[in-house]
């Protein structure tokens, strides 16, 4: 997604200017802001990539499709965004415990750290808009991309976590305190942490095989009941799950004990295509049943 390119390419530029704000000031507050820019663009570039790579259809290789691509991508952002913020979290503890630690902050430059700021401020605030609309764009089509999810979610945490680092800029400069740095530092590492946990909590999702959206199971039931076709007398053993942009639906469809193969597969595959039409995309999986095959659910969890 073209989206995705641009986030990485101003995210990138943000990360050198951060980087060398840091440099120049050695503000631990800084640093927090350099590290996630730093792994946003990283990891932007890799969901550039990965985004067009898990669109593509499934093969013999891969005969669920490539949607794991992104989960993986998903899981290792948010594994890298919460390591950055434990470091940041160890870097504001050593510069309390060190006894030169708090004389690393240069005072006088943090005005040049703090427009470095404000200008990447203004730029997640334009990263966060391209990537809202990307959102509603796939969302619109009905589809999904955890990679698009990811990018505006940490880009999302990008504005508050810059609020935090200038407020802690300005504070230190005006009041002459490092301590005042370090504390915001402290506070910007766990902004950087719980940026982190819906990445990891939504990939988990995937990999545990949980039911995407219920919306998507209550769709699904709609159209098999509401299909019109006199046959069908029910389903049951409902699944739904979600890979990445890809979405499984598989259940029993009842009908008649004494209607011939041929018959029952010829409203199977109406079935199917009534699902496709609602829902673009989604891979369905039918079991045709007897009627007189006994009602089956899974157990609530």
């Amino acid at each position: 997604m073209r989206s995705l390119r641009w986030a990485a390419i101003i995210s990138a530029i943000l990360a050198i200017a951060k980087g060398a704000a840091f440099a120049w000031t050695g503000s631990v507050v800084v640093l927090a802001s350099f590290l996630d820019s730093f792994v946003d663009s990283l990891l932007s570039f890799v969901n550039f990539k990965i985004s067009s790579m898990s669109q593509v259809r499934a093969d013999r290789q891969h005969p669920y499709g490539h949607g794991g691509l992104e989960v993986i991508t998903s899981l290792l952002q948010g594994i890298l965004i919460a390591g950055s913020g434990i470091m940041v979290l160890f870097q504001s503890l050593d510069r309390v415990f060190s006894p030169k630690g708090i004389e690393n902050l240069n005072i006088a430059r943090l005005p040049i750290a703090l427009a470095v700021m404000v200008a990447s401020t203004l730029a997640a605030f334009l990263i966060t808009a391209i990537l809202k609309k990307s959102k509603k764009d796939v969302a619109a089509k009905d589809g999904r991309s955890l990679s698009l999810n990811a990018d505006h979610a940490h880009y999302a945490g990008d504005v508050l976590q810059n609020i935090v680092t200038i407020a802690g800029v300005a504070a230190a400069w005006w009041w002459n305190s490092a301590w005042a740095d370090v504390v915001s530092g402290f506070v910007a590492g766990c902004v950087l942490v719980a940026a982190a946990i819906p990445l990891l909590r939504e990939s988990a999702r995937d990999i545990m095989n949980t039911e995407f959206d219920p919306r998507l199971r209550a769709q699904v039931e709609t159209v098999v009941n509401g299909c019109g076709i006199e046959e069908v007398r029910g389903m049951h053993r409902l699944r739904t799950r979600s890979l990445g942009p890809n979405r499984f639906v598989d259940f029993h469809l009842k009908l008649p004990n004494d209607m011939p193969l041929i018959e029952a597969h010829e409203i199977g595959y109406r079935i199917e295509t009534l699902l496709h039409e609602a829902i673009p995309g989604v891979d369905v999986l039918m079991h045709l049943d007897p009627e007189a095959e006994p009602d089956e659910d899974f157990d609530e969890a």
